[in-house]
C-alpha cells in the first residue's frame, strides 16, 4: 500500500492580505493638498476683506476731509457774496472761528474729526482763501467684547476714550475760494458782467469754491496790514493799453487789492499816462502820505515779483519812492539793487514815495 503525499502551497503562492482602505501614502497626500488649498483661499479671503475695508475706510475718511474743507471756504464764499450784495467790492477774510466750526460739523457728519486747520493765500497772508483741513477717522478699532455686547467698530472717537487700541488713519484736504475779478459798482449796485447782483445766492454762484492740490506762498496772518484797495478792472482805469492791462490783471490775481486806490490813463502829454500804458498804484489813503513800513514791504514785494517778469509782461518800467527801474537799462534783480536814484523834489508824489509808478505796452518808459 502505497503513501499518500499531501501538497502544501508554498509561502509564494498563498493569498496576501488586502491593504487597509485610506492608508496609501496617495490618498494622505491628496488630503492634506485640499485642506492646504482650503487654509490658503481662506487666508486670501480675509486679506481681501481687510484690505477692501481698509480703502473703504481710507476714502470715507479723504471724503470728510474734502467735505470739511470746502466748508470752511463757504463761510468765506457766504461773506464774500454778502459784501457783493451791499455793493461792496468782495475781500473773502479767513475767520478762523467761523471756518473751524464749520470744518468740526461737516467733518463729524462724514464720520471723522478735525485735528487741525490752517488758512494761507497768495497775496502777502492778508486774506487766507486757501484753506487746509487735516481730519482723523472718527471710527475707532477695537476688538470684540467678550459678552459680544458692542461690535468692534461701535465707538466714535472724540478723543476721550482710553481703551481705543487703532485709530483709523488721517486725510487732508485744501480748498480755495476765487472772486470775480470782473465786477464794478455802479451807482452803489455791483454789477458783473451779467446785470446787478441783488441776492445771496446769485452773488454766490459768482464766487468760485473748489478742491486744489496746493496751499498758497504766504500763511495767512491777521496781523498783517490789509491795503483795502479797491480790485478794479481795466474799464474803471480808463482806455489801458492791452499790454498795461494784462499786467494790472495778473498783479490782481497774484496780489488782490495791495494798493488803497488806482489811477490809469489820463491827460498828460509825454507821459505813459496819456496812452493808456501807465497805472499809479497808491500805497495810502491820503495823498502825499508816507506809507507805514508793512505797506512798503507790500509795495517792495510787488515790485520784486513784477522785476523778473518784466519782458513777459511787456512792462516798461518802475519808479517807487525816489528811485526807477528802466527794463531797457536796468538788469534784472531785487529792487534794492537794481533800482536807480530819480529825483527828491519834497513832494511825495512826485517822488513817487506814495504810490508805484508801473508802465507797460510799446516804446521805451516815458
Amino acid at each position: 500500500m502505497g503513501l499518500r503525499r499531501t501538497l502544501l502551497p508554498s509561502s509564494s503562492a498563498r493569498k496576501r492580505p488586502r491593504p487597509l482602505l485610506g492608508r496609501d501614502d496617495e490618498g494622505q497626500a491628496n488630503t492634506l493638498l485640499l485642506f492646504g488649498l482650503t487654509l490658503a483661499l481662506l487666508a486670501l479671503t480675509l486679506l481681501f476683506v481687510r484690505v477692501g475695508a481698509a480703502n473703504d475706510t481710507r476714502s470715507r475718511v479723504q471724503t470728510a476731509a474734502d467735505a470739511a474743507a470746502l466748508a470752511a471756504v463757504g463761510a468765506l464764499q457766504d461773506e464774500a457774496a454778502q459784501e457783493m450784495v451791499e455793493g461792496g467790492i468782495p475781500y473773502p477774510w479767513f475767520d478762523e472761528e467761523v471756518a473751524e466750526g464749520r470744518a468740526e460739523e461737516y467733518a463729524r457728519a462724514n464720520g471723522a474729526v478735525l485735528t487741525d486747520i490752517r488758512a494761507s493765500d497768495n497775496s502777502l497772508g492778508r486774506y487766507g482763501n486757501i484753506v487746509r483741513v487735516e481730519v482723523r477717522g472718527a471710527v475707532c478699532q477695537r476688538e470684540l467684547e467678550e459678552d459680544g455686547s458692542r461690535h468692534w467698530n461701535d465707538v466714535v472717537c472724540d478723543g476721550s476714550e482710553d481703551e481705543t487700541d487703532t485709530v483709523v488713519g488721517n486725510a487732508s484736504a485744501i480748498a480755495i475760494v476765487r472772486v470775480p475779478h470782473d465786477c464794478g459798482v455802479d451807482g452803489g449796485v455791483m454789477d458783473c458782467g451779467g446785470g446787478p447782483v441783488t441776492d445771496v445766492e446769485s452773488a454766490k454762484r459768482l464766487v468760485a469754491v473748489h478742491l486744489v492740490d496746493q496751499e498758497g506762498r504766504y500763511r495767512f496772518d491777521p496781523d498783517s496790514y490789509f491795503g483795502g484797495g479797491a480790485v478794479v478792472n481795466c474799464s474803471s482805469l480808463g482806455s489801458l493799453h492791452p499790454a498795461m492791462c494784462a499786467v494790472h490783471n495778473r498783479l490782481q490775481e497774484e496780489f488782490g487789492g495791495f494798493y488803497i486806490s488806482a489811477g490809469g490813463r489820463r491827460t498828460e502829454p509825454g507821459s505813459d499816462h496819456h496812452t493808456g500804458q501807465a497805472v499809479d498804484y497808491m500805497m495810502v489813503s491820503d495823498l502825499g502820505a508816507v506809507p507805514t513800513p508793512q505797506m512798503h514791504q507790500t509795495a517792495v514785494t510787488v515790485i520784486n515779483w513784477i522785476i523778473p517778469r518784466a519782458r513777459e509782461l511787456r512792462v516798461k518800467g518802475i519808479i517807487y519812492d525816489h528811485h526807477i527801474w528802466n527794463a531797457a537799462f536796468d538788469p534784472v534783480g531785487p529792487w534794492e539793487s537794481v533800482r536807480r536814484f530819480h529825483q527828491d523834489t519834497g513832494n511825495n508824489t512826485q517822488d513817487h514815495v506814495d504810490h508805484i509808478h508801473l508802465a507797460a505796452g510799446e516804446g521805451n518808459m516815458q
